[in-house]
């Protein structure tokens, strides 16, 4: 009786098999045990059953990916490769076979090879979890952590894994995207909330959301538990500054005793932000030098203060400070001596790599102008995919190349070609502040007609007023202001277009309480979040622009509009490129700058912009 259960179990299972592996009969039973094997790790069992079905049954893309799984467990990389790639000529799309190859390629050390085919693998639906944390460890090593993001946000939504969600919330965090690390720090924490580090990730992207009536809380309870103590002290502190409770950051900075250097050189970072909240900038300036001379490196810290010097000029004293934003393996990859003038005047061919936001790269592409390249040397700028269409016909004259395409795939380039675009600030010093002036963009001019006449149509002669004035970030809470306090320096009956990127109806419903007199225009023709040169043509389409210092100040000067009108914040807050004072726009040498007096209150640059807007 048990011998015939036993026969009949195995036409059961080679059935199964079958239907699963392609090959009938005792070898589909073969496989089926080669594999499991294979996750014993049982090698040589699992060679001794595969091999000869390799031979029997050459184009199986399984028994040779068993071949390829043993190869890899002895670390042979080159013999992994082989028995691999017989399996991806049988099935291109196996993402198993794709997984295998990506691991055997960084076991030959290929790199781009490996990063290449593992976004192949996810692809075609990997999700093995090995395979995940490799990836982000090799892409966030490579500096492409926006990239690794964007492909692995569907496998790690799939895998419900909180550590991998507390992950890609750190790569985000380290690209300077907090607003997007916070969905999945909190994923992390909803999914597993004992991890100290998924609580710390919790705290941080309440804040990044500004739910301070939340975090304060649970601030307070990680304060009296956490061992990364320093940790929960700095978000605490940053929400201190944000919230305007200055006096109980530096008192708090001053009770506490930090356990790590690095977490004391951060708080001296934020100090060094109060400082200038107060318009006490020497005090600023010695607190960003004790806090880089506490760590004895740069990071964050150098570039803030590189930024702080350049703000007020000191073009020359900043620069080796801004250089350091960038760990050693990134400047290993692009070393800042491809920005020399020894390099850049030899070059036929320069890739720019865009660095930090949309407004700051739109601020820092004049900065071609100052650099020595050879007159026919040609640009290519490597950044978000949105610049394409709306550096069409810009008088830089720099072609545009999809990042994410560039990182996918090896690329075959000299290493003196690659230029990070903020390392060209290093020509600041040496040239007058006009030399970069003028708009660059050319917006298509169908467009810009076809949206003017609709507005002017609207507006039955009245002004079009173009108006931005809220950054979602938890900074920008210091550069935006309130919709209805903004609207009180618009004229009589003007016609108002919305340039504000997300969801507005409840606070235009509100503000324009108000000012029923205005007529506010949420134009759905233009999406400036996926479509920069509709953006462009729909700036270039307004008769003023008001705005805070956001991407919409860096459209306008970038596009030379003649009556656009900027909020420039007090203290930190204020962006290097406008300088600490003045009204003329020192940077695109087209804005009317308009300067807040004191931290949380617009009323002068409102005032000014009335008067100028004024009939």
């Amino acid at each position: 009786m048990t011998t015939a259960t036993s026969r009949k179990d195995r036409r059961v299972l080679a059935a199964k098999t079958a239907k699963i592996y392609g090959i009938k009969g005792q070898e589909s039973v073969d496989l089926h045990e080669a594999y499991n094997a294979l996750a014993r790790n049982e090698i040589g069992k699992a060679v001794q059953l595969a091999l000869p079905i390799t031979k029997s049954h050459p184009a199986n893309r399984h028994a040779w990916i068993v071949m390829g799984g043993a190869a890899l467990t002895q670390r042979e990389g080159k013999t992994a490769k082989a028995f691999f790639g017989q399996a991806l000529q049988a099935r291109s799309d196996d993402p198993v076979a794709l997984t295998g190859m990506s691991k055997a390629h960084l076991l030959s050390a290929e790199v781009e090879e490996s990063v290449a085919t593992a976004r192949l693998a996810f692809e075609a639906g990997a999700e093995e979890r090995g395979l995940v944390t490799m990836y982000m460890d090799l892409m966030s090593r490579l500096g492409r952590r926006l990239a690794a993001v964007d492909v692995l946000s569907p496998v790690v939504e799939k895998l419900n894994d909180a550590e991998l969600c507390h992950t890609l919330g750190n790569m985000l965090l380290d690209a300077d995207e907090p607003g997007k690390a916070a969905r999945w720090y909190h994923a992390a924490y909803a999914l597993d909330p004992k991890p100290e580090a998924h609580r710390i990730g919790h705290l941080r992207a309440l804040l990044v959301e500004c739910r301070f009536d939340e975090a304060e809380p649970f601030a307070q309870d990680l304060l009296q538990t956490a061992e990364d103590h320093d940790g929960v002290v700095n978000i605490y502190l940053l929400m201190l500054r944000v919230t305007g409770r200055r006096d109980e950051a530096e008192k708090l900075i001053q009770d506490t005793e930090f356990t790590t250097p690095e977490g004391y050189a951060q708080a001296l970072g934020l100090m060094a932000n109060i400082h200038q909240d107060r318009g006490d900038y020497d005090a600023a300036r010695d607190s960003y030098q004790e806090a880089i001379h506490v760590t004895g490196h740069g990071g964050r810290l150098a570039k803030a203060y590189g930024v702080f010097l350049f703000r007020d000029g000191a073009y020359g004293e900043g620069a080796p400070h801004f250089a350091e934003r960038f760990d050693q393996a990134q400047r290993g990859r692009i070393p800042l001596h491809n920005a020399a003038p020894e390099n850049l005047e030899k070059l036929q061919h320069m890739l720019l790599m865009g660095e930090q936001g949309i407004g700051d790269q739109l601020a820092m592409l004049p900065l071609l102008r100052l650099a020595p390249l050879d007159p026919g040397a040609q640009v290519t700028f490597v950044a978000d995919d949105r610049f394409g269409p709306l550096l069409a016909g810009n008088t830089l004259g720099i072609a545009h190349r999809d990042r994410s395409a560039f990182t996918s795939a090896p690329q075959q380039l000299a290493l003196n070609q690659l230029v990070y675009l903020g390392d060209l600030s290093r020509y600041l010093e040496a040239r007058e502040p006009s030399a970069k002036h003028g708009a660059y963009l050319r917006p298509d001019a169908a467009r810009v007609a076809a949206l003017r006449e609709k507005y002017v149509s609207a507006g039955k002669g009245a002004p079009v007023i173009g108006l931005a004035w809220n950054s979602a970030s938890l900074i920008g809470r210091l550069r935006s202001v309130a919709l209805a306090e903004m609207l009180t320096a618009l004229p009589e009956g003007a016609l108002v277009i919305n340039l504000q990127y997300g969801d507005t109806s409840r606070e235009v419903t509100e503000a324009m309480l108000g000012r029923p007199d205005l007529t506010f225009v949420n134009d759905f023709e233009i999406d400036q979040m996926a479509d920069l040169a509709g953006f462009a043509a729909q700036i270039a389409a307004m008769d003023h622009v008001v705005t805070i210092d956001n991407t919409t100040a860096h459209m306008a000067g970038a596009l030379g509009h003649g009556s656009a009108h900027a909020l420039i914040p007090a203290g930190s807050e204020c962006m290097w490129y406008w300088g600490r004072s003045g009204e003329a726009d020192p940077w695109y040498g087209a804005l009317t700058l308009h300067r807040q007096q004191a931290i949380g209150d617009w009323s002068k640059p409102l005032a000014e912009v009335r008067a100028r807007l004024a009939p």
